[in-house]
């Protein structure tokens, strides 16, 4: 794919297509790290990995300082990317490029500062490891521009929806970050090597995404930057930025308090099952990933196609989430019991059941604040968190000094339904068309929901079992027949019959 030629409009089926190249792209790292992760443990000891898992954490934090900037680059992009190519396109990348690195290098330079103090003063480790830690701090710091540099070319592919390049590109770097630092402590025990390792992968990946845009977007060989062009997206980026600092806030803060009020040890009995629950996330963040561009993409051109694609988003998510969620629920008791034991397994059973039913509604939500972003008007989102965080406080401190922790966990359950209420509402009444996909969207939304409430109720195993039969049968009827109409079956059919095709010949060969 070039931009020689305008880039066709993104359909519902490019939705299916794109969630399943995002799925594909995070999953098998996931496996890989999930058997690597012992071995790692047992080379660098508990030390050291807490810092090494505190800096692939840390990844994700630089993308909070970017201003908003890599996600208004994204919607810029794709809101040009259907448009005959012009050379201001490639001069927009360019700018967004430059100045997101030079914001990571910022960023690189103050979080380097930091980390003397913090590893001499404020991380609890052995006195023989300081040095060690500090210098592979100091590495992983240099880092920083190249994955905002990253984050930023990561939109504009995403922009020109050509998710299947981007996931085969980033799915070995994902696996060596957990294979290459392995490799690396076999030949040389030090965490300095392990950064060492990190630093190159995500160098290589630079190299990597930006010959992808290069093919994507040709003129960038004459591209030139034009800092007046960020002017727009600063803009947006600043309502964005207020989102994305809230967030984490309204995410945690529940487990602050719990270990503020009632008290730290407590707190496992929520972080335990939430941590679970949270990692049904990935199967969100891969639908509303590719969902976000197509947004910006088509709102201006196409009120009709993006009706139709807020509609499959949310139908995708629902239809992704529903079974983990509602197994999760209903099977909390034994899925902790057999991971940790019984007596964890009584205290966070029911708040288990009541997270799920949290990730389920929030889900759905997340497809909405993608779709608010996608048209223009972050600012919404941006408000709705910031009233949220007014309302929601004394709200979680309320129901955890009467409730218990399980009272937190009804209280963040309660936040979401409220947040996807009122978000859709917001969204509806900024995109008067959108109204018409709701009559789509709620049947399965409210069946959904229903039966995870239903899970909420403890049950004899084989009792769940059964029950766990029949809301899944009811839960994918009312979805096939009164949710779908006939192109999204055909679409579903198709995309069905071309992964069953790809697996027959993967276990051919």
């Amino acid at each position: 794919m070039t931009s020689s030629a305008p880039l066709a409009p993104p359909q519902p089926r490019h939705i299916l297509s794109n969630t399943g190249w995002n799925i594909f792209g995070r999953i098998l790292p996931i496996f890989v790290a999930i058997l690597v992760t012992p071995k790692l443990i047992h080379l660098l000891g508990l030390s050291r990995w807490g810092v090494f898992t505190i800096a692939l954490t840390l990844i994700g934090t630089f993308g909070i300082f970017d201003f908003g900037l890599g996600r208004a680059l994204t919607r810029a992009i794709a809101d040009r990317a259907t448009d005959s190519p012009r050379q201001d396109t490639a001069d927009l990348v360019l700018t967004g490029i430059l100045a997101l690195g030079g914001i990571g290098l910022v960023a690189g330079f103050v979080a380097a500062a930091s980390a003397g103090l913090w590893v001499t003063h404020g991380l609890k480790i052995p006195h023989e490891l300081e040095q060690e830690v500090k210098l592979s701090f100091w590495v992983f710091c240099a880092t920083a521009p190249f994955v905002m540099v990253n984050a930023a070319m990561w939109g504009v592919v995403t922009a020109y929806q050509d998710f299947k390049s981007i996931n085969l590109i980033n799915m070995p770097f994902s696996i060596m970050y957990y294979v290459g630092p392995l490799l690396i402590l076999l030949v040389w025990n030090n965490l300095i090597g392990v950064m060492l390792v990190l630093a190159v992968c995500r160098l290589w990946m630079t190299v990597s995404y930006g010959r992808l845009c290069y093919r994507l977007i040709p003129q960038l060989r004459r591209a030139r930057a034009r800092p007046r062009l960020l002017l727009p997206l600063f803009r947006i980026g600043g309502w964005m930025t207020v989102s994305n600092v809230a967030y984490p806030i309204l995410s945690y803060m529940d487990r602050f308090m719990i270990a503020s009020v009632i008290s730290a040890a407590a707190t496992s009995f929520y972080t335990t099952p939430a941590d679970v629950v949270g990692r049904f996330g990935l199967l969100t963040n891969a639908v509303t990933g590719s969902a976000y561009p197509a947004f910006a993409a088509s709102w201006r051109k196409d009120v009709a196609l993006t009706v139709k694609l807020y509609q499959t988003s949310v139908l995708t998510v629902v239809a992704l989430l529903f079974p983990v969620c509602l197994c999760g629920a209903l099977f909390s008791h034994d899925i902790l019991s057999i991971w940790i034991d019984a007596d964890f397994a009584a205290h966070s059973s029911m708040i288990m059941k009541l997270l799920c039913l949290g990730v389920f509604i929030s889900g759905i939500d997340s497809v909405s604040a993608g779709f608010l972003d996608g048209i223009g008007r972050p600012d919404a989102s941006a408000k709705l968190s910031i009233g949220e965080l007014l309302i929601y406080t004394p709200i979680l401190l309320l129901f955890l000094t009467s409730f218990g922790v399980v009272g937190a966990a009804f209280a963040w359950a309660l936040r979401t339904t409220i947040d996807f209420i009122i978000r859709t509402a917001m969204s509806i009444y900024l995109y008067r068309p959108l109204s018409g996909a709701i009559g789509r969207i709620l049947p399965a939304a409210l069946c959904g929901s229903a039966s995870l409430c239903i899970a909420l109720f403890d049950m004899p195993r084989p009792v769940a079992i059964m029950v766990a039969a029949l809301l899944l049968g009811a839960f994918y009827g009312i979805l096939w027949f009164a949710c779908l109409d006939i192109s999204e079956r055909k679409a579903f059919l198709r995309f069905s019959d071309i992964i069953a095709v790809r697996l027959v010949k993967s276990r051919a060969v």
